[in-house]
C-alpha cells in the first residue's frame, strides 16, 4: 500500500511538472489563434437547411428552390461533429443562424434544432423566416430554446411587401411577429436595399416603429438568381455608389429619429460615419453551409468552396486558396485600404458584379469621381 502511494504521488508530481513546462507553449498556441481570429469571439455558422420555399421572391438570389440532394439529419450531425472539432481548435465559440429556402417548412428544422441544443445546452440560434408559418402554437415551440428571429420584410406596407413576395404575405409576416411578441422572443426585420426599395427607408423605419421590433436592418440587393433578371429587365438594380451613400445617411438618420436600432457593423459604414462599421478578420468571421454541405464563401452568392463531407470542413474553411486570399487582404483596392479593417467590402456585391470575392466592392464611392456621380443621379 505504501508503495503504491508514493507511486501515485510521484505520478501526480511529474503531472504537475510536465503541465507546467506545457503551460508557455499553450499560452503561445493561445496568442496566435487570438492573433489569427483577432477579437472574434464566435464562430457562427448558417446551416441552410433546406433550398425549398413557400413563397417566390422577386429579387431572391436563389436561381431556383428545388430542394433534391439536401441532406439527411445523419448529414447534418456529421458536419456537426467536425465543427465542434473546428471551434474547439480555434478556441472560439458556438453560435448558429438557421436559414434556406424557408427553414420552418423542413422536416429536418426541428430535428435540427434539438440537435444543437443537446449537444451545445443554451447555444444561441437567430432563424432566417419569412415568419407566414409561425403561428401560435409554432411559436411556441420555441419557449424552450434560446432562439431568436430575423423576418424578411421587403416593403413597409401590404402593396409594396407583397409586390415583392406574393399577395397576402405582408399580412401573414406581422401576424408571425405578433406571436413571437407574446411569446415574449425576440424579432428584428430585415429589407433588401435596392434602387426600388431605396425610396421606402423612412416607411420602413415607421413600420418597425410601430410594431415594435428590436431592430430594422438591410442587406444590399445582388444581381444573382432572381434577382439578375430584375436588372436584366430594369424592373430594379443595386445602387450606384452615391446612391448607396445617401442610402447609408438616410438609414442612420431615420434610426436616430425613431429610435429603432439598425445594424452598422457591415461594409462601407465606416465610410459614412468613422466610428461605424466592425469588418474584422474578413474571410473569418463565420460558415456558411448550404443544403447540400456545401462551404460557400458566403450566403448570397451560389459559388461553393467544396462539399463538407468530402473535403474536410477545416481544410475547406482554412486552407481553401480564396479563404487565404481573402485572410491575406488580397483584395483589388479594398486590401489595401486604410479603412479595410473597418469597412472591408461587400464579398455578395464584388462576386455578382465581377465573378471574383477578391475585386474591389462596386458600391464604394471613394475613388467616383464626382462627374461621374453627377451622370449617375441625373
Amino acid at each position: 500500500m505504501h508503495n503504491e502511494q508514493h507511486k501515485l504521488e510521484k505520478d501526480n508530481a511529474r503531472i504537475k511538472r510536465e503541465s507546467s513546462l506545457l503551460a508557455p507553449l499553450k499560452d503561445f498556441i493561445v496568442r496566435r489563434l487570438l492573433d489569427f481570429t483577432g477579437s472574434q469571439r464566435f464562430l457562427t455558422t448558417q446551416l441552410d437547411v433546406t433550398n425549398a420555399c413557400n413563397l417566390t421572391c422577386a429579387h431572391c438570389y436563389h436561381a431556383h428552390h428545388n430542394n433534391s440532394g439536401a441532406l439527411d439529419l445523419a448529414g447534418w450531425r456529421s458536419i456537426l461533429d467536425q465543427y465542434d472539432q473546428l471551434t474547439a481548435k480555434l478556441y472560439l465559440e458556438p453560435r448558429f443562424v438557421i436559414c434556406g429556402g424557408e427553414p420552418t417548412i423542413s422536416p429536418l428544422f426541428w430535428p435540427l434544432l434539438e440537435e444543437l441544443n443537446s449537444r451545445w445546452p443554451g447555444v444561441n440560434v437567430s432563424v432566417l423566416t419569412n415568419a407566414t408559418r409561425l403561428s401560435e402554437g409554432f411559436v411556441a415551440e420555441f419557449k424552450r430554446y434560446n432562439a431568436d428571429f430575423q423576418i424578411s420584410l421587403d416593403g413597409p406596407d401590404r402593396g409594396r411587401h407583397d409586390l415583392i413576395r406574393g399577395a397576402g404575405s405582408f399580412d401573414q409576416a406581422l401576424a408571425g411577429l405578433k406571436n413571437l411578441q407574446r411569446a415574449e422572443m425576440n424579432a428584428t426585420f430585415l429589407a433588401t436595399l435596392s434602387h426600388r426599395t431605396s425610396f421606402w427607408i423612412k416607411d420602413f423605419f415607421d413600420v418597425a416603429a410601430r410594431t415594435r421590433v428590436s431592430s430594422m436592418n438591410f442587406t444590399r440587393f445582388i444581381s444573382q438568381g432572381n434577382g439578375k433578371k430584375l436588372e436584366e429587365s430594369s424592373e430594379d438594380r443595386p445602387l450606384t455608389p452615391h446612391e448607396l451613400r445617401q442610402a447609408f445617411q438616410t438609414i442612420l438618420e431615420s434610426a436616430r429619429k425613431t429610435g429603432v436600432s439598425t445594424s452598422t457593423n457591415g461594409p462601407l459604414y465606416h465610410l459614412v460615419d468613422p466610428s461605424l462599421g466592425a469588418n474584422g478578420k474578413l474571410g473569418f468571421q463565420g460558415l456558411v453551409i448550404d443544403y447540400k454541405g456545401n462551404l460557400k464563401v458566403t450566403s448570397r452568392t451560389d459559388f461553393r468552396l467544396g462539399n463538407i463531407l468530402d473535403e474536410g470542413l477545416e481544410n475547406l474553411f482554412l486552407k481553401h486558396p480564396i479563404m487565404r486570399a481573402l485572410r491575406n487582404r488580397e483584395i483589388e483596392g479594398c486590401g489595401s485600404c486604410v479603412h479595410y479593417d473597418k469597412c472591408g467590402g461587400d464579398r455578395n456585391a464584388s462576386f455578382a458584379a465581377t465573378g471574383s470575392f477578391l475585386k474591389k466592392d462596386p458600391g464604394c464611392w471613394l475613388d467616383v469621381e464626382p462627374q461621374r456621380v453627377v451622370q449617375e443621379v441625373s
